[in-house]
């Protein structure tokens, strides 16, 4: 049986001009059937994104995009639709899962009206029964309290639970297209699973055809009817053999040396309290918890997205008040840290946040970006400070004409790689990756493993390494942690937890990994 094609794309290009024209996309040709799933699979920057944002007419005014886009039987040329065309468009015939959901939300408006807006925009209902539809939404994607949620603003949301929230916007008007941009790259193993399920159910339903992107091969293999390889902005036929992860063995001798400790720690949140009094809710993010990290060591914390990893690490930046217990850094305890004592353990404990894009100054160059901290901590001349800049770049396998642009020129594995490049700037003891190699095509994931383990070796560093990703926590970590609900349930060396774990929690994220 001939399957029905939901999109044609024919002679697809996109060129950015500027002082050289850079080709992002050269002249792609593929179909994308009813019903069926369509992975495009490709390394950062090899052109993936972009060739959804040309579907979605997203691309910015110095693109320049030629070639024909035609849905369905529908024989005319998307690409010649004026603004006004592209609304009635986008959310219904096409939708669109975008890679960093922090920078797709809207930070002034509740989760909730976002995605009401987006029911109304294309389907006749009142504020009230999209209300309600929108509460279903956010239950098939087993966001955790749906009513509370869609009360809440995007930054009170976890990272994973913000990208369930742009999925729910994606799926809720029954799209005939949907693009899956990176869906699941800020997920844990059993959402991720959860994500794909809900994906699959709504594509036999209603019989869309789903433009998968992602760089992850394994996930690629698992879910496509039809695989499209891209490199440097063409489609190719042949890909390059995944290096599946292998535990690690070290053997480190000697007495360790305590750097990061945690006792009893709690890291609470209040809710606000009602008009007319009502008791205030309480979340318990982080619950008397306990940890050691040891000098030039990795400890791997793995839990599902809203476990209280990431506010455990903004607490050891005091970035987040602690309620109470203890935390000590070189058996200094931190509770109690003046400005300027925080201001100096800042240098000795750097982070690598999740979203790389609001990470990043969108007005000032990456070769500036990059300097600051050098300028500021007083790490280098002016005469050097370029060289040592470039250094940087090189180190995260970067070109030295990133120098010179801006972070909304480079791909989401590339604004990471530059984040990267930043905490390393100030030489630090302690390194904070929060999700840090998520959104990297698994070639760069293993390159800056490979980094990160060189400098660890070089510089006796420590790293507390927070991921969703059992296959790469158990590439780089000495032990791992595990967490849920703002304990930490399971710990132990990596092979002991890998293969012997003992709580069920922990074995239901090792047979949800993909």
């Amino acid at each position: 049986m001939i399957q029905q094609s939901a999109i044609q794309v024919r002679h697809l290009s996109v060129n950015f001009s500027g002082k050289n024209i850079f080709e992002a996309v050269k002249n792609i040709s593929f179909s994308v059937a009813s019903g069926r799933t369509t992975v495009l699979l490709g390394q950062s920057g090899s052109g993936k994104s972009v060739t959804s944002l040309a579907l979605m007419g997203l691309l910015p005014p110095q693109a320049r995009v030629s070639g024909s886009i035609q849905l369905g039987h529908d024989q005319q040329n998307l690409l010649n639709l004026n603004r006004k065309q592209w609304q009635h468009i986008r959310g219904k015939e096409i939708a669109m899962i975008f890679q960093e959901p922090m920078s797709a939300l809207n930070p002034v408006r509740t989760c909730g009206d976002q995605l009401i807006e987006s029911i109304r925009t294309h389907q006749q209902m009142t504020y009230s029964v999209a209300r309600k539809l929108a509460l279903n939404w956010f239950r098939k994607v087993k966001l955790p309290d749906p009513e509370m949620l869609l009360k809440r603003y995007p930054h009170q949301l976890s990272g994973g639970q913000k990208q369930r929230v742009m999925i729910a916007m994606a799926l809720c008007n029954h799209p005939k297209l949907l693009i899956a941009d990176e869906p699941t790259t800020a997920l844990d193993v059993t959402v991720q699973q959860e994500i794909i399920l809900l994906i699959q159910e709504l594509q036999k339903e209603f019989g869309t055809a789903v433009l998968f992107i992602t760089h992850d091969r394994r996930l690629a293999r698992k879910i496509a009817d039809k695989i499209l390889v891209m490199e440097n902005g063409c489609l190719v036929e042949d890909s390059i053999a995944v290096k599946e992860w292998m535990p690690e063995e070290k053997n480190k001798n000697g007495e360790k040396e305590i750097l990061l400790k945690a006792e009893k720690l709690k890291v609470y949140y209040t809710g606000a309290a009602s008009l007319f009094g009502k008791k205030q809710t309480v979340t318990k993010a982080v619950d008397e918890l306990n940890f050691e990290l040891y000098r030039g060591e990795t400890l791997g914390l793995v839990g599902a997205s809203g476990c209280g990893k990431s506010t455990l690490s903004q607490a050891i930046l005091g970035l987040r008040i602690i309620t109470s217990g203890n935390l000590y850094f070189k058996g200094k305890r931190m509770n109690d840290f003046s400005a300027r004592q925080w201001r100096e353990n800042r240098k000795q404990i750097q982070m690598v946040f999740q979203d790389p894009y609001s990470a990043l100054n969108p007005r000032i160059s990456i070769g500036s970006a990059l300097a600051e901290p050098l300028k500021v901590r007083g790490l280098a001349s002016a005469a050097t400070l370029e060289k040592r800049v470039l250094q940087l770049l090189d180190q995260v396998q970067l070109s030295k004409e990133s120098f010179y642009k801006y972070p909304h020129e480079f791909s989401g594995g590339q604004r990471q790689r530059i984040c990267i490049a930043r905490a390393l700037a100030v030489d630090p003891e302690l390194i904070i990756c929060d999700e840090s190699v998520a959104a990297l095509d698994v070639h760069t994931q293993e390159q800056i493993l490979d980094l990160l383990k060189n400098l660890q070796r070089e510089k006796n560093l420590s790293y507390l390494f927070i991921t969703h990703d059992l296959n790469i926590v158990q590439a780089i970590s000495d032990r791992i942690a595990v967490m849920w609900q703002g304990k930490i349930v399971e710990s132990g060396n990596v092979h002991e937890v890998m293969l012997h774990p003992r709580q069920s929690y922990t074995k239901d994220l090792l047979a949800a990994t993909l």
